[in-house]
This record gives structure tokens, sequence and C-alpha cells, in this order.
């Protein structure tokens, strides 16, 4: 068999990479650095949009140029770097393709007002963690905190059960401390019109206003919720 004949690059130099590489390389590291911000860093500086994103300074830099000229981020007063207005309006499309947060709403804002504890609704972000995507909060002073597009674990956490498909007999997972030592939750995975879990519907708060009587009411209700959801989506989907 004959060897393959090296790669040759546009200038007619062989052994260079395709230009398609590169291409795909230099996109993977500009969201790497996009990725770098969220709610719980909403801006950092140079040297540490860098360092989380494993690059070196000089080519960081080079890239958030590129993505300042694009408005997908922008230099503030203090030197600093946030999203810039092109990444809100993509996160407005994106809010709006989500018809799962509209139809859950109603239900949500119900869960929360006859439990008066956190009533939230979480998708999986990856293999590892979820993230909520709508919360109604407590009306209690002492809450726990909003959470909405900060990614948890799914390992060890109510939702994270839920959303894997390990639920009780009664149709719902339970936890008594989490990544907060002091909350308990209860959540209950929603289905789509084929009985793919999609999404989960939870309710938590801090565990001394949550007595195991509660946590197992509670349980019903974002079953009750969970379903309702799922009965809407699939109805919609017929």
């Amino acid at each position: 068999m004959g060897t393959q004949a090296p790669a040759v690059a546009a200038d007619g130099r062989r052994g260079a990479k395709a230009p398609s590489e590169d291409l795909v390389r230099s996109v993977h590291r500009a969201f790497s650095l996009l990725s770098a911000f969220g709610p719980e860093q909403p801006t950092a500086t140079l040297t540490q949009l860098a360092r989380q994103s494993d690059l070196p300074v000089t080519t960081a830099a080079r890239l958030l140029g590129t993505l300042e000229s694009l408005n997908f981020v922008r230099r503030l007063a203090d030197g600093s770097y946030g999203l810039g207005i092109r990444l809100f309006q993509i996160g407005v499309a994106a809010h709006q393709t989500f018809d799962i947060i509209e139809i859950a709403a109603p239900h949500l804002a119900a869960l929360n007002e006859i439990t008066g504890e956190n009533a939230n609704l979480a998708i999986r972000s990856d293999e590892k963690t979820f993230t909520y995507i709508r919360q109604y909060m407590t009306r209690h002073p002492v809450r726990h905190a909003s959470w909405v597009g900060r990614n948890q674990p799914i390992k060890g956490t109510a939702n994270g059960a839920a959303l894997r498909g390990k639920l009780n007999r009664d149709g719902y997972a339970a936890t008594r401390k989490t990544i907060e030592p002091d909350i308990s939750a209860v959540a209950a995975p929603v289905r789509d019109a084929d009985g793919g879990i999609i999404a989960s519907v939870s309710v938590t708060g801090p565990t001394y206003r949550i007595s195991d009587d509660k946590l197992a009411r509670y349980g019903a209700l974002v079953v009750q919720t969970a379903n309702r959801i799922s009965g809407v989506l699939t109805a919609q989907s017929t």
C-alpha cells in the first residue's frame, strides 16, 4: 500500500494543518472564553479568562479582541470584560424557544403558592450537571438563593436524581443535604410525549422549615405539578 501524501496548505506548504482544523480550534477557544462567564462570574479580567480557559494570555487577548468587534463581549470601564449585546439578543431568542418555561410558569407559581418555598424548573446541562431555568422564590425572609443559569451537580441532588429517573416508589426524589448542607429538596421528572425525561420540577427550602411530613407532602405536589406540565407538553405535540 502507498503512503498518504502530506496535507498541502493553500500556499503550497506541505505538512501544514488544514485551514478547517485551525478554524475549529479557534472557534472552540472562543466559546471556551465565553463559557467562563455566568451568573456567578458576570465579569472577568483578561488574566482570569485566560487561566480559566487554559489559554495563553496573548491568545486570549486576540480572541477577545475579535469577540469584542462582533459585540459578543464588551470592555468595561475598569478594563475587565463582560458579555456583549449580541449575546443578550441571542439569550432572548433562546428563551423564546424554550416553550417549557412558558408552559411550566403557572404550574410553578401554584406550587410556590401552596408550599411557600422555592418552586423550580431544571434541565440537564450535560452528563454531570443541570441548571435551573425558572424559579419562583419563597416569601419567607430566610430563603434558598436563586441559582437560575448556574450549573449544579447531577450527583447527590434531588433534581439530578429526578433527571436520571432515580425515584422512590412515590415517583419523586428527596434529599436532606446536598451542595448546601441546610437545604432540603424534592423533585420529580417532566416527560415528553415519548416518556423521555426532559426536565425536573422541584421544591427547595431550609431544612428547619421542612419536616418529614412536609417533605412527603411536597413530594406528592411536585409529582402532580410535573405530571401536569408533561400533560400539556404531550397535548401540544399531538
